[in-house]
């Protein structure tokens, strides 16, 4: 009975002595030096001892918004490589980051498929379609596909072209249509690399 006495006069200085710090800390809210271990906060595991009640709901006012950095500032690490930050923002997906990726593997599978389609006559719009949808298989497929016959193919990274080239006089070097027949600077006799478009329409009879 004595024991248990004794242990009731001594409980509450006990709990007293639990509730003062060894030694006094800076609040991290406030900044008062105090020796209170009553208030207290978890960041990032790490446990904190703040002075006073209203402090710690400061604390938590500034947590719910996501603003602890004008506070937990000076208890971060110092060096520029490897300071935090209280709010870390959510880090890309990586499913958005291989869905972006494949997109853009598939523009540039997409354009180069066009690009063949019509140097082979083929229809650019549809190849550039199986490019985009299927990346480098589709590439293949265009690559793989017969190409049809065209009266004029350009080379290189160059505009298609829609006429034929001007043909040049053996006589005396003068550009002169595709479809003429003789030159027109010096009446030599030309071999036409295409139909003449007026005898085509019924303009000219011959002769």
């Amino acid at each position: 009975m004595k024991k248990l006495l004794i242990a009731a006069l001594l409980l509450p200085a006990l709990a007293r002595a639990a509730d003062v710090l060894e030694k006094p800390q800076e609040c991290l809210v406030c900044g008062v030096l105090h020796t209170s271990a009553v208030s207290t906060a978890e960041y990032k595991g790490r446990k904190l001892y703040l002075c006073s009640g209203t402090c710690l709901e400061k604390y938590r006012t500034l947590e719910r918004a996501g603003a602890l950095d004008s506070i937990t500032a000076k208890i971060e690490p110092r060096a520029a490589l490897f300071q935090e930050d209280s709010n870390p923002k959510r880090q890309l997906a990586s499913g958005y980051f291989l869905a972006g990726l494949y997109v853009l593997a598939g523009l540039g599978c997409g354009g180069l498929a066009s690009y063949l389609a019509i140097q082979k006559g083929l229809a650019g719009w549809p190849a550039f379609g199986l490019g985009l949808a299927f990346n480098f298989v589709g590439l293949v497929l265009v690559a793989a596909r017969q190409g049809r016959a065209m009266p004029f193919t350009s080379k290189g990274l160059t505009k298609i072209p829609s006429t034929r080239e001007e043909i040049s006089c053996p006589a005396c070097g003068h550009s002169n249509h595709p479809s003429a027949e003789r030159c027109s600077a010096c009446s030599t006799a030309l071999q036409p690399q295409s139909p003449s478009e007026v005898r085509l329409a019924g303009l000219r009879r011959e002769a």
